[in-house]
């Protein structure tokens, strides 16, 4: 008697599966305001699963499905550090990140896994909100009809949370002409770098994490004798600046004195060099501004109120410096963005403000307690929290009265920097909840 074995093609992994789906979405530019391929792509998944397909003006994506109980929302852009949006994926003892960029897990994987289910056929309806990163636009101006009771936001970075509150936020834009002079005396001319880990303006503001514009500053400040010529860094206004130079120059006889472990210096050749009048009063209050935590909140154990030092620029004749607010509450953060202001217009800057959203009162209702209800089955340790970031949840709880809102999502660690990385087996945790759910309210 002969046996034969017959060896199939091993079943995927639903991990597997998911981080398949996020390759692919990698392999499509969707840096914040270059979105369009990978919009094209969900449009393609979602009408070739069945759903009814519209987009808006903003470039939002809502996929119908039938019986819909729930609404499953993510944002498609991402904040691109580094090589991106370049990105080569690393997948280290279950963490994957990418070289050298940012890895776009935030949100790239809420929507890997919105694609996952519609490719299941789940019965829900899918929101792609676009350019989240640059001051939640997409949600700010959607013309899309949310149809159910719930929405089941999966933009959060820890997994076993709950959230149910959020920070609000303002950005800043100050700009003063400047002006120069040549020194009368030799001198040398040098570049002051500085390079720090970077991270996200919200998420990591509290882990102190070097401002690398601040490392530059401190040390012009330290040297007396240095004056500046031009003073850049920054990457994005939502993070921690991983990168600042400045041009200085300092007489014959003096050498630049180095204070911080993250600062390098280059000498120059050159014999003279336009300054900055005021180059050594910018770089004091570049140096003074209290970047960081301004508050704390003892019951959610989160800031309270925060503020990013997040790019300096010099151009057209213009210093323009850029800063990030953010506040667990509406009163606090109007409070914030006033000071702030006020400071810099003594200095002799303008100032404008751009991409308000409101904070999201933490609150539980009927819904949250149903998701934490079924994550506890999952994870008996599952919590509810509130983030001191945006989410759009806040746009929505303020639009849309009756809606009922929640947010989850799996571990992601430094987003908004090289650094970022998803922890894949708390994916496979949030997909049990989203999965549960569904079925969940499917009997209600």
């Amino acid at each position: 008697m002969v046996i034969l074995h017959y060896i199939g093609k091993k079943e995927m992994s639903l991990i597997e599966k998911i981080e398949k789906i996020f390759k692919k979405i990698t392999d499509l530019p969707h840096c914040s305001g270059d979105t369009s391929q990978l919009r094209k792509y969900i449009k393609d998944v979602a009408e070739e699963f069945g759903y009814s397909v519209h987009e808006d003006r903003a470039g939002n994506v809502m996929a119908y499905g039938s019986n819909s109980k729930i609404t499953l929302q993510s944002h498609y852009d991402m904040v691109c550090i580094g090589r991106a949006p370049k990105i080569e994926i690393v997948v280290e003892e279950g963490w994957m990140k990418a070289k050298e960029s940012s890895l776009g897990a935030d949100n790239g994987i809420g929507v890997a896994i919105m694609l996952w289910l519609m490719q299941q056929n789940a019965p829900a309806d899918f929101l792609f909100t676009n350019d989240e990163e640059i001051g939640l636009v997409g949600a700010a101006n959607l013309e899309l009809k949310i149809e159910t009771p719930y929405l089941l936001n999966l933009d959060s970075e820890e997994v076993g949370k709950v959230y149910i509150g959020c920070a609000g936020g303002e950005d800043i834009y100050l700009k003063k002409r400047t002006e120069y002079f040549v020194p009368e005396s030799a001198g040398e001319r040098y570049i002051i770098s500085a390079d720090a880990p970077g991270g996200h303006s919200g998420v990591n503001i509290a882990q102190n994490i070097p401002n690398a514009i601040t490392e530059v500053c401190s040390v012009i400040v330290q040297n007396e004798a240095m004056q500046v010529a031009k003073i850049e860094g920054g990457e994005r206004i939502n993070a921690i600046p991983a990168h600042a130079e400045a041009e200085v120059w300092m007489p014959h006889g003096y050498e630049p004195k180095i204070g911080s472990a993250y600062v390098s210096v280059r000498k120059l050749d050159t014999l003279q060099v336009p300054l900055l009048s005021n180059g050594r009063k910018l770089a004091k209050a570049l140096f003074g501004f209290a970047h960081g935590v301004r508050g704390w909140n003892g019951d959610l154990d989160l800031p309270q109120s925060s503020i990013n030092l997040a790019k300096v620029d010099m151009r057209e004749g213009m210093i323009e410096v850029a800063l990030s607010a953010r506040a667990m509450s509406n009163g606090e953060l109007e409070r914030l963005v006033t000071q702030s202001v006020a400071g810099w217009e003594a200095l002799g800057f303008e100032a404008a403000t751009e991409g308000k959203y409101p904070a999201w009162s933490p609150e539980v209702n009927d819904f949250s307690e149903r998701v934490l209800q079924i994550y506890r089955r999952i994870l008996p340790e599952a919590s509810f929290a509130a983030i001191h970031a945006g989410l759009e949840c806040a746009l929505f709880a303020k639009r849309f009265k009756d809606l009922q809102i929640a947010s989850i999502g799996p571990t992601i660690l430094d987003p908004h920097s090289d650094r970022e990385k998803v922890y894949m087996k708390s994916v496979e945790k949030v997909v049990d909840v989203v999965e549960s759910l569904i079925s969940d309210l499917s009997t209600v």
